[in-house]
């Protein structure tokens, strides 16, 4: 599975993905047996139903035709052809057009990891594939263009370490309701950690190829300190950057997968399947779930996800700025109190009523002046950040621009 810098491709391996950008971390593998098995073949229920009702697939429009009754073919190679997978590796006949995986989680939302679609532009070429799984051994279900969804607008993402966490999830939002047709998965309610040893399932679209349901894994580290992501022993692969990842006693979405080893290694002149001790190699990373639908609350409504059809109110203030050395000097400044434990939201895009011009560049400031938190490209050159008070206290928030430069905006931010 790729890294945090770029959407995952099919095709490619460490390294480079199919638009050609670098990768910044390493690939997944399986852990012990592998434990992929197609939809059709899995014995769970509620797992199938997961994959045939909440699972997507995120193509590029040039990965599929759609013929003039609305059916449509898949414009990719085999996986043992794009892998030069060698003779007898698992799923070498499955087509591989996806380039990453997600989920729905409300009528027109769709989680899945923030290195998937990282601009606007992206957005506009992302589309987002249900029914892509096996019926049998030898059939595909069929897909239709009412399977298929553009990408509208990202409500809400991060690809960064944020106030000391390791953050990357996008929620985005598709052209019409995906409901009544398919159903959204649940979330897993609350912020706790998951207890190392939870048996886990992984559903998505593994190295480009039809949806795969793995429920072999189990979680390594919770890193419960943190709460950004959790570390577990699942047999996930490139283009499985994105997939929901179900805690195994409710079904619910626990998390986003996101980092893991590398996934195929040469043998010969041919690949194969790499494979850990199920104690072995790094372990695959996987985003805590309750960063991103937080974040969402925040910037947009829902009654499913939110409790409510609209955000929280954000309090605003403009400002214009030069020569501010990152936020540190000349900075336009609001204060703030916060309890511990509340966190506060402030930017000058993402949230409603934000707007930049130039490279905006924005920071919080402890009692003592130190900073606690800062941004500076969130959006482009427009910020987005936030912080969480550890301890009652009052904070000052700094609005400036990056460097010496010359910016301006109205800076909006909320705390919950």
């Amino acid at each position: 599975m790729c890294g945090l810098a770029v959407a995952c491709g099919p095709a490619p391996e460490a390294g480079e993905e199919a638009s050609g950008a670098p990768e910044s971390r390493r690939d997944p593998v399986v852990y012990g047996n592998d434990d992929r098995t197609d939809v059709y073949a899995h014995p769970n229920a509620t797992l199938r139903a997961r994959a045939e009702q909440s699972t997507v697939a995120l193509m590029n429009p040039s990965d599929y035709t759609i013929a003039s009754d609305g059916t449509v073919t898949f414009n990719a190679s085999s996986l043992g052809t794009a892998y030069n997978l060698c003779s007898g590796q698992r799923f070498m006949n499955d087509p591989t057009p996806a380039f990453c995986s997600g989920t729905l989680i409300d009528d027109d939302l769709v989680l899945t990891a923030g290195h998937c679609i990282t601009s606007a532009s992206a957005c506009t070429n992302t589309r987002f594939v249900f029914n892509f799984y096996r019926t049998s051994a030898t059939t595909l279900r069929a897909v239709t263009r009412d399977d298929i969804y553009a990408c509208t607008s990202i409500v809400a993402r991060q690809q960064a370490t944020v106030a000391g966490r390791n953050l990357d999830y996008a929620v985005v939002r598709i052209d019409r309701a995906a409901t009544p047709r398919f159903t959204p998965a649940p979330i897993r309610p609350g912020k706790a950690a998951l207890p190392a040893g939870t048996s886990v399932t992984v559903i998505g679209s593994g190295s480009g190829i039809p949806f795969k349901i793995d429920s072999g894994g189990s979680v390594r580290d919770a890193r419960a300190s943190t709460l950004d992501y959790f570390v577990a022993t699942t047999d996930t692969f490139g283009g499985n950057s994105g997939s929901g990842v179900y805690e195994n006693t409710n079904y619910t979405v626990a998390g986003i997968l996101v980092r893991g080893e590398t996934d195929y290694v040469t043998q010969g002149t041919c690949r194969v399947v790499n494979t850990c001790a199920e104690n072995g190699c790094g372990g695959e990373d996987i985003t805590y779930v309750a960063p991103a639908v937080e974040l969402y609350c925040v910037v947009a409504g829902s009654l499913r996800l939110c409790g409510s059809a609209t955000p929280p109110p954000t309090t605003t203030f403009t400002y214009t700025a030069s020569n501010t050395s990152n936020a540190s000097t000349n900075t336009t400044n609001r204060t703030v109190t916060l309890a511990a434990g509340q966190t506060l939201y402030f930017g000058t895009c993402t949230l409603t009523g934000a707007t930049g011009t130039g490279d905006t560049y924005l920071r919080v400031d402890d009692a003592s002046g130190a900073a606690v938190a800062s941004n500076d490209d969130s959006c482009g050159t427009l910020s987005f950040g936030q912080f969480t008070a550890t301890a009652a206290g009052t904070y000052t928030l700094r609005a400036g621009c990056y460097s010496s430069g010359s910016c301006g905006g109205t800076v909006a931010y909320v705390i919950r």
